[in-house]
């Protein structure tokens, strides 16, 4: 069995602190993830000191209970969806604004 480094590391029970790569991930997409799990969670973002390739993310439960691995787990997953859509949207956006487009184009009477 392979022994993966996942980039997590628990803080206190009901904080934990994500790394995540700029090399991979936009700062776009870290704070598009940030903010979807605003809404149960107290979420933070700041620049490693050592490493400016590395986004430190704290997720704290405002209720002050644990959070279970698989909540930073979902954050992680979350995080590929949110730059994906990036990625879709930079290869192909012009194709949806031009489908938007001709949706609300008034018609023509003759």
């Amino acid at each position: 069995m392979v022994n993966l480094k996942f980039p997590i590391t628990e803080v206190e029970d009901y904080l934990f602190k994500v790394n995540v790569d700029l090399r991979i991930y936009s700062q776009e997409a870290i704070t598009a993830n940030c903010y979807k799990f605003s809404g149960d969670y107290y979420v933070h973002q700041q620049m490693d000191e050592i490493n400016n390739n590395i986004v430190i993310v704290f997720i704290e439960s405002k209720e002050k209970t644990a959070i279970i691995p698989e909540v930073v787990k979902q954050f992680c997953t979350d995080l590929i969806d949110q730059q994906l859509r990036i990625y879709t949207n930079k290869q192909f956006g012009h194709i949806r604004d031009l489908i938007v487009e001709e949706a609300f184009k008034p018609i023509n009477k003759l």
